[in-house]
């Protein structure tokens, strides 16, 4: 994948997550966006795996139950 071709279903859903632009993590999801996770270092897939997964599942499991049991 090159930094031009991005994951936009993946894009999407981490803007949508409360990251600090500043923060580590927010720049490591990025390059995940762009690079794709095979890119990141040891440390950063740790952090990746540890601060936006959980992220990104609990939003997955926020939309299921809406999906599920909104009205809406």
């Amino acid at each position: 994948m090159s930094v031009n071709d991005y994951d936009e279903d993946l894009y999407g859903r981490i803007t949508e997550l409360d990251l600090d632009e500043k923060s580590p993590a927010y720049g490591i999801a990025q390059q995940v966006i762009h690079m794709g996770y095979d890119s990141l270092s040891a440390k950063q897939r740790y952090i990746y795996d540890t601060e936006v997964v959980p992220l990104l599942k609990q939003q997955a499991d926020d939309e299921e139950w809406a999906r599920r049991f909104d009205p809406d």
